[in-house]
């Protein structure tokens, strides 16, 4: 919204800098962008909010600068119409429903011809371009008063008849500044005999448009229904000043004003005399409503203490008139809400509006009052957690990626299950996003296969909810966790779960895993379990079936892991200690080893460190076939160990061992 100070300036006493001017309307809500310097005058760009469409005119943006800056506002009362000496016809028929107030006057013997400069250099100040008297009035008081408005050339209006209505689809339309449009359905529109003569509130036609010919005008406001005018504007990709401030929704007590002003501008600058009495739909303006709030209210929500005085300067200022009475030993404010407030219904619009006038930035520093929660909101996800796993398989060389919970039929079928068993929408957007995916690992796959070509060695991951079930009634909801690395990695990959288990603390075993058949995706005889202390089914890592890559165009091998997220949270030890790395060196020995066939890693690792508190450490080092080489680490916190220290340990480790 583009305001020149010197037009603000006729309605309001300024007395600040532009600068200062600026930043007290950005505080209070009416944000001022930027503005620019044009000759002795400042053009101020303001952003104006959805809520307040009173902000989108001068007049408005003046009455909020009074109350922010507390100036008196020059309130601008029109005068009436005068009384006509001649009547000109006009057959109207209005629709309350799509617009709930019209005004409007017949003015005959006006001159059309260019407006005098002052107008045209304020039009070019806000950005119009000038065009005639008629029309650059028209333009002027919607930008004064955020009404729209039209001039018709009266002569031109079919059998001096208008309707306003919907149209049905397909009308055609030809705006006034040249341009043919196929109308859709449900548009308001005014007609003459037979035709479209305007799309409200967007288009004037070019039909009944003012020409140099013009000599009699139909000058008409009007306030059309928000949601139709939104609904129109998007279906023609048509944008007007007049379709945006109707959208916001327009005071509908101000056409008198503006229509009035209007007129005046015509009979001055235009000359000729009024025709028809001064018609307004419906004849009784628009009531206010009283919205009540308490000064203790007020105080509590704010958390300042305000003088009464204070609040009362506030309401007034911002024109709402206020009255204040005492019930049960509480102030009560009843505030009367023009209707160019739309945005003030309940009292916390009110106390919103003595916090912003005051200026939030004013309010003394506090600290927050009342006890820190101890117990988690039920349902409510920790996503704290989740940072600490995503942090941890990060720094393992993982990429994350975050792909669609809706998945294909396809999709469905190459992750070995069966359609009829997975949950699908009943109104999916397209085929490729039909069912609930069952499994984040498919999507992991195709997002190796899209990668593939550019990035042969990729490790990625994926924290999201997996969907079981057949039906709604029978489904679950579960967060998985599910990771895969290109290339024969399985003991590479192995290393990176165990790395994100310890990190987050949790006891563990990691069992190799004999039955195959219940998973679809494992490669027979390449695959290990991950249970908790408990024995609880944590996780699973596996090479991927050559067969199961084939169907996903995934050319390299791919380890892949799973880790139920549920379990994973609960198993976390929230009481663990941080211990300082020691201050003396480990004294590290190899060891390799025949391991059998039915004995796992894991039981060789839990033996080994269980047997002297001085073992801090084992690594496997490398595998060939059943020899496994580890590496043992001796370490003491409070000396250095020597070979000595170490030889009665190794003894004993040997025959253990053996």
């Amino acid at each position: 919204m583009l305001i020149p100070l010197s037009w603000l300036k006729e309605f309001v006493e300024i007395k600040l800098s532009v600068e200062k001017l600026a930043e007290k309307l950005s505080s209070a809500g009416l944000t001022v962008e930027k503005w620019t310097k044009d000759g002795e005058d400042f053009i101020l760009d303001s952003e104006v909010t959805p809520n307040r469409p009173d902000w989108l005119s001068v007049y408005g943006t003046a009455r909020e600068v009074a109350a922010v800056t507390n100036s008196k506002f020059k309130i601008q009362n029109s005068k009436l119409a005068p009384k006509p000496k001649t009547k000109f016809e006009l057959d109207y028929k209005d629709d309350p429903k799509l617009c709930p107030r019209t005004s409007r006057i017949i003015i005959k013997g006006v001159k059309v011809k260019p407006s005098p400069e002052w107008l045209r250099k304020r039009l070019k100040q806000v950005g119009l371009r000038p065009i005639n008297n008629l029309v650059d009035i028209t333009n002027y008081v919607l930008w004064l008063y955020g009404i729209p408005l039209h001039t018709f050339d009266y002569d031109k209006i079919r059998g001096h008849k208008m309707v306003t209505e919907l149209s049905k689809g397909g009308e055609e339309f030809r705006s006034l500044d040249g341009i043919n449009y196929k109308l859709p359905a449900g548009a308001i529109i005014i007609k003459d005999l037979g035709r479209v003569i305007d799309l409200l509130p967007l288009k004037g036609g070019e039909n009944t448009a003012i020409s140099n010919e013009t000599t009699n005008v139909l000058l008409h406001s009007i306030v059309c229904d928000p949601v139709i005018t939104r609904r129109t504007s998007q279906a023609l990709g048509l944008r007007s000043d007049s379709s945006a401030v109707t959208e916001r929704g327009v005071d509908p007590n101000g056409t008198t004003q503006a229509c009035l002003a209007a007129l005046e501008m015509i009979l001055e600058l235009a000359g000729g005399e009024v025709a028809s009495d001064f018609v307004e739909t419906p004849v009784k303006p628009y009531p206010n409503w009283t919205v009540s709030v308490s000064h203790e209210k007020i105080e509590s929500v704010l958390g300042i203490s305000v003088s009464k005085k204070l609040v009362t300067s506030i309401f007034e200022d911002l024109e709402l008139k206020t009255a204040m009475k005492q019930f049960n030993n509480l102030t009560i404010y009843d505030v009367a809400v023009p209707t160019f407030r739309n945005d003030l219904h309940i009292e916390e619009d009110l106390i919103e509006e003595v916090g912003r006038i005051i200026g939030y930035d004013s309010f003394p520093k506090t600290l927050p009052k009342g006890s820190v929660p101890t117990i988690k909101i039920a349902y409510a996800h920790d996503y704290d957690f989740d940072l600490q796993i995503k942090q941890t398989l990060i720094g393992s060389g993982y990429n994350e990626i975050y792909s669609y919970s809706l998945i294909s039929e396809n999709m469905v079928q190459k992750l070995g299950l069966e359609p009829a068993k997975s949950l699908r929408v009943d109104n999916p957007i397209s085929k490729e996003y039909e069912y609930l995916r069952p499994s984040i690992f498919g999507n992991i796959l195709e997002a190796i296969r899209l990668n593939q070509s550019r990035f042969p060695d990729v490790k990625l991951f994926e924290l999201g909810k997996e969907y079981k079930g057949e039906s709604c009634d029978k489904a679950k909801e579960e967060f998985w966790i599910w990771g895969a690395v290109t290339g024969e990695k399985f003991f590479e990959t192995k290393g990176d779960v165990e790395s994100l288990l310890d990190s987050l603390g949790v006891e563990y075993i990691i069992r190799p895993y004999i039955k195959e058949d219940d998973v679809a995706w494992a490669h027979p005889g390449r695959t290990a379990t991950i249970e908790t202390k408990s024995k609880e089914y944590l996780g699973y890592i596996g090479e991927t079936h050559p067969n199961f890559l084939a169907k996903f165009g995934v050319k390299d091998r791919v380890v892949g892991w799973e880790l139920k997220y549920e379990v994973l949270y609960k198993s976390i030890n929230p009481n663990r200690v941080y211990k300082p790395i020691s201050l003396y060196p480990a004294i590290i020995e190899d060891i390799t080893l025949v391991v059998p066939e039915n004995m796992s890693y894991q039981e060789v690792v839990t033996k080994i460190l269980t047997l002297n508190k001085l073992i801090v450490g084992v690594t496997l080092v490398s595998t060939l076939d059943r020899n496994f080489t580890f590496r043992i680490a001796y370490q003491d916190k409070t000396r250095n160990l020597t070979d000595k220290d170490v030889e009665p340990i190794r003894k004993k480790l040997e025959v253990l061992l053996k």
